[in-house]
């Protein structure tokens, strides 16, 4: 019977949201105020980027892991756009409802469109 390995999922926070990452499901909880994810001794086999630091992921990386960018980012990093229509809405409405999804807001509140970035960026 086919039993792939569970991957191991390290998150990166300030030290206030690690136990949200936890919560989350991570394995690893990187303080990055404190630490260099990319200088640690273990590296990962995808690093997906944020934040716009696809540099550091690409330290971080295992030789032929990946590094994927949701923001702006330079090669050989991929990046792609986030969008969402009815129909991909419409297709996670059975995974939040059953819980296997759950949309997390933030502690400091709801921002608007026009504040993503400083939503990003706050610590």
């Amino acid at each position: 019977m086919f039993n792939p390995r569970k991957p191991k999922v390290a998150a990166t926070a300030s030290s206030g949201k690690l136990e949200l990452l936890r919560s989350l499901g991570a394995d690893l909880a990187i303080d990055y105020t404190r630490e260099n994810f990319e200088d640690l001794p273990e590296k990962f086999d995808g690093v997906y980027d944020t934040v716009g630091q696809a540099e550091r992921g690409l330290k971080a990386v295992k030789e032929g892991g990946k590094v994927v960018a949701i923001v702006r980012s330079a090669p050989p990093a991929i990046s792609f756009a986030l969008t969402s229509t009815d129909s991909i809405l419409e297709k996670l409405e059975p995974y939040l409802e059953s819980g296997k999804v759950k949309a997390v807001i933030d502690p400091n509140g709801q921002f608007p469109f026009s504040k993503t970035l400083e939503a990003f960026f706050l610590s």
